[in-house]
């Protein structure tokens, strides 16, 4: 060990003092320590070496501790406007890894007064952080304010914005640069959504030169019905010339119920004007995806058809197609088979493929598996079927031989394999090796530094912003290490999804940790479900993030919908506290799992019934069964309409699989959790 790394150990084997020593111990924090951690192996068992680690870490620590005192004293006083008493506390938090955010708090504060030599400044400095891009919102929404627009320019930088961006536009407009903006004021005109009010007089200016044509407004209007924003659409009506009007109208109309196509249908025929084979086709496309059989019959029954370029209706057909293999309906192989392969959509292939599964029609099952792309046929999913069809069609040496490679996999598919071999699952547990030294280099970048000092202050909505931040330039294997790191933090969450954006998929102790494990259990046992199932629904839903919060308003672990929460919570002890309570674990896991236990007993005990309903409702699943008869539940699984329940179930099931090899608990085969599906009538 050389000279200087035991001179930066000895500082540290002293009471930890800063006062004299603060570069020295910077220079070893940054230069010697990191040497000495890169050559400690992970798994060493110097003890020495690691006490000496110990004690760094435990600096750093205690430092921080008494930074992170003064951080939140610093924004307090801020905050109560003791602006002696921030600016004394300031300079001792130059070093500390918030301290930008202590800036922004400042500037924000005094906004209206703060002079470009400091805005310059603090964009210069810190222009790659978060906090950056929200006081230059901050600022351009002020100038815009104030009509201050060419420093508006000065400061504009491109964002996802809609109303910077419509700021913008204006921008240009009141500084002479119309030229310029005249296109991108079509670009944001031509969405199918409604533009926020700033943008009006944008687009009002842009009308009044002229820019506006009665091809952009129909274009417009085709664009919000495909968004279903028919209000936006009724409005465009308006736009257009009188005698084009009816036309539009009618469109609108049959967007709402196109299962009148039919009566109008001659009316659309005999129309010269250009939009009449696009309204034609809009409608017939949204009959099929209602009513495939009445889609087709009038398809086949249409002038319009016949006048349609072949492009246009081939991707009809394939909707024809795909609406009836998804409704279950006989018949979809012939409307696929009315289509050149080369133009099937990879979508189209598949559904191509489940249609031909769930009529049992195993010939046509693998001419389809043939013509799925390359890309496609290398996945478990359809190595699965294609064995499955192999075993089907008598081809036993051939489908074996597949199912046993197939095996090898840590899969939904691949433990369906297993079983049909009655071998042991491959569940494959490597840790993820790594060292000290990489870990703690992670660790020292700002950025990760930052992410860090938020999650410390329980402020996770600025924590996950840093950590995106630091991880999005990472390469595979720096990801991986920050993920490991985030483990080691206790920051589940951020370790799972990180993992997820790398190549490595075998350390289960982090991609698929065993938080909550007393609550699972004891909430699992209540609800007489299997705890290993529960494990799984969690990891599916919210990655185990506290306060996940879907689009539709699902929340918590094992999100629920507040009504749904609501309701269960009737038929238990505990009573419904409201939707803020869903983001506790206790309150989400004792719901969440009664929750399970009733879908599990609606569904007559068939956990893949079960799992489909916890994601796209009972209602939906009654649909989805069986007219007649029953399915065996692969086959089911297989031809569930919805990809994303499709993918929830599949998922569910093989999270339940690892969780109950990681609970240690004895795994019921996946095969048990997979009864024949019943038909509507027995269910």
């Amino acid at each position: 060990m050389s000279p200087r790394i035991l001179h930066c150990l000895n500082i540290f084997r002293q009471p930890i003092k800063t006062a004299g020593y603060s570069w020295l111990i910077g220079f070893c924090l940054s230069v010697m320590i990191p040497d000495l951690l890169w050559a400690l192996p992970h798994d060493s068992q110097d003890d020495g070496a690691r006490l000496l680690v110990e004690r760094v870490i435990n600096y750093q620590g205690a430092e921080l501790a008494e930074q992170r005192t003064r951080f939140e004293a610093a924004e307090k006083a801020l905050r109560l406007r003791r602006i002696n008493e921030f600016r004394r506390l300031l300079p001792g938090l130059v070093d500390y890894p918030l301290y930008p955010y202590l800036r922004y708090q400042d500037i924000k504060r005094r906004l209206s007064r703060v002079s470009s030599e400091e805005l310059n400044s603090f964009f210069k400095q810190y222009g790659d952080l978060p906090v950056a891009a929200q006081l230059r919102q901050k600022l351009l929404r002020q100038l815009a304010r104030q009509g201050r627009w060419q420093r508006f320019l000065d400061y504009y930088q491109a964002t996802s914005n809609v109303r910077l961006q419509c700021h913008y536009l204006y921008a240009l407009l009141r500084t002479g640069q119309e030229q310029a903006a005249w296109p991108q004021i079509e670009k944001r005109w031509l969405s199918g959504k409604s533009q926020p009010s700033n943008c009006d007089r944008v687009f009002k200016r842009w009308k009044a030169a002229g820019k506006l044509t009665t091809e952009l407004v129909w274009q417009r209007m085709e664009l919000a019905l495909s968004k279903g924003r028919r209000t936006l659409a009724r409005y465009l009506v308006r736009s257009l010339p009188a005698k084009e009007q009816p036309l539009a109208r009618l469109w609108i109309k049959l967007h709402r119920k196109p299962q009148l196509l039919a009566r109008y249908q001659k009316r659309i025929e005999h129309s010269n004007h250009p939009m009449a084979e696009r309204l034609f086709i809009n409608v017939i496309t949204r009959l099929a995806r209602r009513d495939p059989q009445a889609a087709a019959d009038l398809w086949m029954t249409s002038q319009q058809a016949r006048e349609t370029p072949a492009e246009d209706q081939y991707a009809l057909l394939q909707e024809i197609a795909m609406a009836m293999a998804r409704r279950q309906l006989p018949g979809a192989e012939a409307w696929f088979s009315l289509i050149p392969a080369d133009t099937l959509s990879d979508t189209a292939r598949e559904w191509r493929v489940r249609a031909a599964l769930r009529q049992a029609q195993w010939s046509e099952a693998r001419a389809a598996l043939d013509g799925l792309t390359p890309a496609q046929q290398t996945t478990d999913r359809w190595q699965y079927w294609r064995a499955r069809v192999n075993e089907e069609l008598g081809n036993t040496e051939q489908a074996m031989t597949q199912f046993t490679t197939l095996a090898r996999q840590r899969s939904f598919y691949g433990f369906l394999a297993a079983d049909r071999l009655n071998l042991p699952y491959t569940i494959a547990d490597r840790p993820h090796e790594t060292s000290a030294g990489s870990l703690f280099e992670i660790g020292q970048t700002p950025a990760v530094r930052r992410a860090r000092e938020f999650l410390q202050l329980g402020r996770l909505v600025p924590a996950r912003r840093e950590w995106r931040s630091a991880t999005r330039t990472m390469n595979n294997e720096q990801r991986v290490d920050a993920a490991k790191l985030a483990q080691l933090w206790g920051w589940a969450e951020q370790s799972i999804l990180t993992m997820a954006g790398t190549n490595q998929r075998d350390d289960l102790k982090l991609r698929f940790p065993l938080l909550y494990q007393k609550e699972v259990l004891d909430y699992s046992q209540q609800a007489e479900i299997n705890p290993a199932w529960t494990y799984g629904v969690i990891r599916r839903e919210s990655a185990f993030v506290v306060d996940a919060r879907s689009p539709k308003g699902a929340l918590g672990l094992m999100q629920l919908m507040p009504a749904t929460a609501k309701n269960i919570a009737r038929s238990l002890p505990k009573k419904y506290r409201g939707r803020g309570k869903l983001t506790q674990p206790n309150a989400n896991l004792a719901l969440g799992t009664h929750y399970l236990r009733k879908m599990l007993k609606r569904f007559g005990g068939q956990t893949v019934l079960a799992t489909a309903a916890y994601n796209a409702g009972a209602q939906r699943i009654q649909r989805w069964l069986p007219e007649k008869g029953s399915l065996d539940a692969e086959r089911w699984i297989e031809n569930i309409p919805y990809r994303e329940t499709r993918e929830y179930v599949t998922s569910v099931l093989a999270f339940t699989i690892i969780y109950a090899d990681r609970l240690g608990i004895e795994p019921i085969r996946l095969s048990q959790h997979m009864a024949s599906v019943s038909s509507r009538e027995a269910l």
